[in-house]
């Protein structure tokens, strides 16, 4: 094993200690299927084509079994990764998965009139959002930008500098998850659905639980 692998694999180690797995047995269901689907992705083999024949199906009415609150990126497309079909997942987006109160209020409808019991923020390496945010702080280290989107990752950004100058984009894009978590959990709106952190690798396609 080279360095670098090694590295690589205590920090997944690390990650997955710090997880949270969910006790309810629909989020434990809803995690499994999901984390199934994925590695259906990952191996090339996905099992539905969400095709016009899929859409027809669903159109009458939908049972999502999750949530998933990721960012706007492009290449995070969460039916795909977790192979899914129509009607599976309620999806909501902002960049860097900033829980705005429009995000927050969707996330509260998924749980309170789709009966979704899960909830996954998912975070994923090269974040934009999270690039934006570290090189901003770098600039103005004393003060906020007016720029909506970079003051909310103010703080992320800052310790991701602080605490991980080698590698500040990584750290701060895993402090804005455990910070997304953090929130909706205390979030009386979704007291009916468990909160869980994951992070999308862009180069392999896993997903892996970290919060």
């Amino acid at each position: 094993m080279t360095t670098t692998e090694s590295r690589a694999a205590k920090a997944a180690k690390a990650e997955h200690d710090h997880a949270h797995m969910p006790q309810s047995p629909a989020a434990k269901s809803a995690l499994n299927t999901l984390l199934e689907g994925n590695r259906r992705f990952v191996a090339g083999e996905p099992y539905y084509r969400r095709d016009i024949t899929a859409a027809r199906a669903a159109a009458t009415e939908q049972h999502p079994i999750a949530a998933v609150f990721t960012c706007v990126d492009s290449r995070v497309t969460a039916e795909s990764l977790f192979d899914c079909d129509f009607g599976h997942l309620i999806v909501v987006r902002t960049a860097g998965h900033v829980p705005d109160r429009a995000a927050v209020g969707s996330l509260a409808f998924a749980v309170s009139e789709l009966d979704v019991s899960l909830v996954i923020v998912l975070g994923h390496e090269r974040c934009g959002a999270i690039q934006l945010a570290v090189n901003s702080y770098r600039a103005n280290p004393h003060g906020m930008t007016g720029n909506f989107l970079t003051d909310e990752l103010h703080s992320m950004a800052a310790e991701g500098v602080e605490k991980s100058p080698d590698d500040p984009y990584h750290a701060a894009m895993l402090r804005q998850i455990d910070h997304t978590v953090v929130e909706l959990r205390g979030d009386d709106q979704l007291a009916g659905a468990e909160v869980i952190g994951a992070r999308y690798d862009l180069d392999h396609g896993t997903v892996r639980i970290v919060a």
